[in-house]
């Protein structure tokens, strides 16, 4: 006999709580939408996916049919929403990132663990199929042991940058290196097996853009010695970069490297470079919510996530995993401020 499906509450409206609706409504079997609260979209998103549009969090958190909460709000939310999904009993499904800092994201880990409910963090990076490929080349071992990392992403960033009313402006919602920064972070952690030791950023704005650290250059020293180089920067024009190059990781190792983007694997072994994989039909995604694999990425998690829970377990991505990548950042917002190395832990 199979499971009984869990039931999910989202909190949020935006373009990240329809991707979760979509996930649940169109690729994950084992896991169905309820309710929906929050936000000046709810009641439309509610009605689309014929669930329960409730008042408020309190009202949806309290619900019997709602066993966990994905939490698809602004980032200065995600503390207050997590606490008040674990209070209720609730298992806590959150959106990247974690917290807008580490002291945050200790609440949250507590408050779970005193609740006796599950919690994980999005990092769809790792559910990205040509990063899970990646990965399985890795440690396979075809590029040998690690030694470097470089995550980029250069997007032309007037597309929200620029708008007064975007949230991802607002200050209190934390910086651009800490949202895209936390996806990068993590993808560090999880190649590299390691963690980070010291971090130093330079953070630059080159263009005036209504958004904190739209370029962002950060090195960071890992447990296994490896070094890793992240770049970000929303301030390229649309065209200034090409279409294919936007977002790509390349990963150099003792015996060959391995690089990879929206479309295509390439593995370098010896004097051989050979594209591994490649999508057999590419088009640049728009990031929109219904772009098919954003949904593929998600479902994969969702569906991991539910694993867990139908089986006891911890998730694969933990809270700590999440509160590693926020350490980061945090570590790199406090080199570009004071222009010195960051060394991890973080004090206090």
């Amino acid at each position: 006999m199979s499971a009984t499906p869990i039931g999910f509450g989202i909190l949020g409206s935006g373009n990240m709580a329809r991707v979760y609706a979509d996930a649940l409504a169109t690729q994950v079997t084992a896991g169905r939408l309820v309710a929906v609260a929050l936000g000046s979209r709810a009641g439309s998103l509610a009605a689309e996916f014929e669930v329960a549009d409730e008042p408020s969090a309190e009202d949806l958190a309290e619900r019997a049919d709602v066993d966990a909460v994905v939490i698809a709000t602004p980032h200065s939310t995600h503390l207050p929403l997590a606490l008040l999904a674990a209070a209720a009993g609730k298992h806590v499904y959150l959106e990247k990132p974690m917290a807008l800092d580490v002291a945050e994201c200790d609440q949250i880990i507590a408050a779970c663990r005193r609740a006796g409910v599950q919690l994980t963090v999005a990092k769809q990076t790792r559910h990205m199929e040509m990063s899970m490929r990646a990965k399985a080349y890795i440690d396979e071992g075809r590029i040998g042991e690690i030694l470097f990392l470089r995550p980029m992403s250069v997007t032309p960033g007037s597309g929200f940058a620029n708008v007064p009313q975007s949230w991802p402006s607002d200050p209190r919602e934390g910086d651009a290196f800490l949202d895209w920064g936390s996806h990068a972070c993590d993808a560090i952690r999880w190649f590299s097996a390691a963690d980070a030791v010291r971090v130093y950023a330079d953070y630059e704005n080159f263009t005036g853009l209504r958004l904190e650290s739209p370029t962002a250059m950060v090195q960071i020293r890992l447990s296994s010695k490896a070094i890793a180089q992240i770049l970000l920067c929303y301030e390229i024009g649309p065209s200034g970069f090409g279409t294919r190059r936007n977002n790509q990781y390349e990963i150099v190792g003792t015996e060959g490297s391995i690089f990879w983007d929206l479309d295509r694997i390439e593995l370098l072994t010896g004097a051989r470079d050979q594209v591994v994989w490649e999508l057999p039909s590419w088009t640049l995604p728009d990031f929109k919510p219904r772009d098919p694999r954003r949904i593929g990425n998600t479902a994969r998690q969702l569906d991991d996530f539910i694993a867990a829970l139908q089986a006891g377990q911890m998730p694969r991505i933990t809270g700590q995993d999440g509160r590693a990548a926020i350490e980061m950042t945090q570590a790199a917002k406090q080199s570009a401020q004071t222009g010195r190395a960051v060394d991890l832990p973080l004090a206090g």
